[in-house]
């Protein structure tokens, strides 16, 4: 599985590689994009889910009877979340949007611009980067 932010797209489609099942919203051009394996796709069920709230999100369930990735859960939750800054809002997918409070395993990828100047201590920040 390969979980992508801002992925390269032409002409409005993603590109396609072998062996592998792209999901993403249905928008003009994504900014975010799930690869998974046409392997995995014969061995689990996979749905995704897009958030009305935002362009930006997304989601994938996964389920199978015998339990995901050796737990006792019978779901998994991926998320893939692009969150871009968006004024007046801090950014397009706030935190209750990426951050859900799921019964199973949830993990969730992605680009939340949080900027920090702890993470490069000679970096100028803008004003809008220190929101």
């Amino acid at each position: 599985m390969v979980l992508l932010q801002d992925p390269p797209s032409s002409k409005a489609f993603l590109h396609s590689f072998s062996g592998f099942k792209s999901f993403a919203p249905p928008i003009g051009r994504p900014r975010e994009a799930s690869y998974v394996s046409q392997d995995f796709l014969r061995r689990f069920t996979v749905l995704p889910s897009f958030p009305r709230e935002t362009e930006d999100s997304m989601t994938l369930d996964i389920s199978t009877p015998q339990g995901c990735f050796g737990t006792n859960f019978p779901r998994f939750t991926i998320g893939n979340t692009y969150a871009r800054p968006l004024p007046p809002f801090p950014h397009s997918v706030s935190p209750a949007a990426s951050f859900l409070d799921l019964e199973h395993p949830y993990l969730i990828a992605g680009d939340f611009n949080i900027h920090n100047a702890a993470t490069d201590p000679y970096r100028l920040l803008s004003s809008i980067e220190k929101k």
